[in-house]
């Protein structure tokens, strides 16, 4: 497949995910109560079981959009694990507790959900619906920028941060631990964390190594992960 084909199909696939995450949530963004009405019509024509696969489908689309600078046995080691992140949360989010099955026998099973909402109340919904969705819009900011790019990305996006993209990612499974906890999720949620920030560190080897003096120019001028605030007021 050519590259450009390959890019259109990334960017279609990231496009419709986009779409799909705003018809199921946007009114969770302004504090609609329970289930997203929007969920509640797909649900009639597909089903509780097609209603999960419609949700891991929309946010595993996203990953068209990281970029490909390591090799595919990584990638997918790093992919995979986010996708299985996915399943977990919307298989108990949508009344199939699977770790009950898991860990029944050990423990007993947490409420987290309930625990979330006399903690937070709706709000947890809402604040955790706003960071899954900025989350989503680094991803494809970060994409857009990168795509097509023949040298080292250094504006943008990545004026503020070298891997705005894997912020996304970290945004989207935080809001999700806010919205709709679970023991699974909490699990493979730092896991995560440490899988991508092992990729970042070994892709900025492989940065350094191609870019030399520039790079390090760069990676001495932005930060990692967290923008500095002097630098997001110019």
């Amino acid at each position: 497949m050519k590259v450009e084909t390959r890019n259109k199909m990334l960017i279609v696939i990231g496009i419709l995910g986009l779409i799909g995450f705003l018809y199921l949530y946007t009114v969770k963004l302004f504090g609609q109560h329970g289930k997203p009405f929007t969920s509640a019509i797909l649900e009639n024509y597909i089903g509780r079981n097609g209603l999960i696969v419609f949700n891991v489908l929309v946010f595993a689309s996203f990953i068209a959009l990281l970029p490909y600078r390591q090799s595919q046995e990584q990638n997918w080691k790093s992919k995979g694990a986010f996708v299985a992140f996915l399943i977990a949360l919307f298989t108990e989010m949508f009344g199939f507790p699977l770790i009950i099955f898991i860990f029944s026998p050990f423990f007993e099973y947490p409420k987290l959900l309930s625990i979330s909402r006399q903690m937070f109340g709706s709000l947890g919904m809402v604040i955790g619906t706003w960071f899954t969705f900025v989350g989503i819009l680094l991803v494809i900011l970060g994409w857009l920028k990168i795509h097509k790019a023949q040298g080292l990305v250094t504006d943008g996006i990545y004026r503020y941060i070298r891997h705005p993209q894997y912020i996304g990612l970290f945004l989207i499974m935080a809001g999700w631990l806010l919205h709709w906890p679970t023991l699974l999720t909490l699990i493979i949620f730092p896991v995560l964390l440490v899988v991508y920030y092992r990729l970042a560190i070994m892709e900025e080897k492989v940065l350094a190594e191609s870019f030399n003096e520039e790079f390090e120019t760069y990676r001495k001028q932005t930060p990692r992960f967290f923008p500095r605030l002097l630098k997001l007021a110019e």
